[in-house]
């Protein structure tokens, strides 16, 4: 059993809502896949001034959600979401059934990257489509392990990564992400944001499939770019009957000292 899965390395507009949802309706036509994987903070553009979009990132999810119902498809995008105490960084799964949210736990305040204004999530999350489990992380996220060993208990196959990450920080997740799919025998997607921010600073790009074993299966570049990839269930079952790690973990052990 398997799912196809899109990875819309679209360049976002910032601060103009109506036009990201036109690029991924854009990409929807023109593809055809079960999952379209968009960028972190995709619906508004990275840096975007959050707050006075909060009407049109409403009517956006509404419209996707549709979209969703009429094709029977999902998409993952990246968007500001409120709360009583505050606003995040959320990842918007959208499906038939409806909208699962993720707030990204570790809001980036370092380097290039200022994320001051968001509040930190508070929980992991899955959803499942197509007969497939997903689990959630946010750019920085991929950093804390605990994130995707948490889905992966949970029983997701896949790790779905949307980034907004500058060239400064390649070679870091060039080094973590094969890390992230062995140490939990998962699919990992990483769907990146490209072109500029803050001037001379630029997004990277490269958004990837990552095998359950580390290796890469497909890769892009650093220009706006669609890629439809097969997630096969079977990949990930024969894996872990290979490399059974997941089946030794120690739950009799408090990981998190007193």
């Amino acid at each position: 059993m398997g799912i196809r899965l899109a990875l819309c390395q679209s360049k976002a507009s910032v601060g103009d809502v109506r036009t990201n949802l036109n690029r991924i309706m854009s990409v929807i036509s023109q593809n055809r896949s079960d999952v379209y994987v968009f960028p972190e903070l995709f619906l508004t553009g990275y840096g975007a001034d959050y707050a006075s979009l909060a009407d049109d990132i409403q009517y956006a999810a509404d419209k996707v959600r549709i979209w969703c119902i009429e094709k029977n498809i999902a998409v993952a995008v990246g968007s500001p979401s409120w709360y009583q105490d505050g606003m995040r960084n959320s990842l918007l799964f959208i499906t038939p059934d409806g909208v699962t949210k993720y707030d990204k736990l570790y809001p980036a305040n370092f380097g290039v990257y200022s994320e001051k204004e968001f509040i930190p999530g508070n929980m992991p999350k899955t959803a499942v489509f197509g007969g497939m489990k997903f689990g959630f992380s946010i750019c920085y996220d991929i950093f804390f392990p605990e994130i995707c060993r948490n889905c992966a208990l949970s029983g997701a196959y896949v790790n779905l990564c949307i980034a907004a990450s500058a060239a400064s920080s390649k070679p870091y997740f060039d080094r973590i992400l094969p890390a992230r799919s062995l140490e939990n025998v998962m699919y990992t997607v990483f769907v990146n944001n490209v072109g500029n921010f803050e001037g001379s600073n630029a997004f990277f790009g490269h958004s990837r499939l990552i095998g359950p074993l580390g290796s890469t299966i497909t890769e892009l570049g650093d220009e706006e770019e669609t890629v439809c990839i097969y997630l096969d269930q079977d990949v990930i079952d024969n894996a872990r009957k290979e490399r059974k790690h997941m089946d030794d973990l120690r739950i009799d052990i408090r990981w998190v000292p007193d």
